[in-house]
């Protein structure tokens, strides 16, 4: 199983950053808000 990090560049009020924090969160993944990057 492949890791890959994801550089998350949009800001918390970004629609698209509601949805794909929304899906992520739904498929048990968070946000690291911090670090802004996401391990998949």
């Amino acid at each position: 199983m492949s890791s890959s990090c994801i550089e998350e560049v949009s800001v918390p009020d970004d629609n698209w950053y509601r949805i794909a924090n929304e899906l992520l969160s739904r498929a048990g993944i968070a946000i690291n808000g911090s670090a802004r990057r996401i391990f998949v």
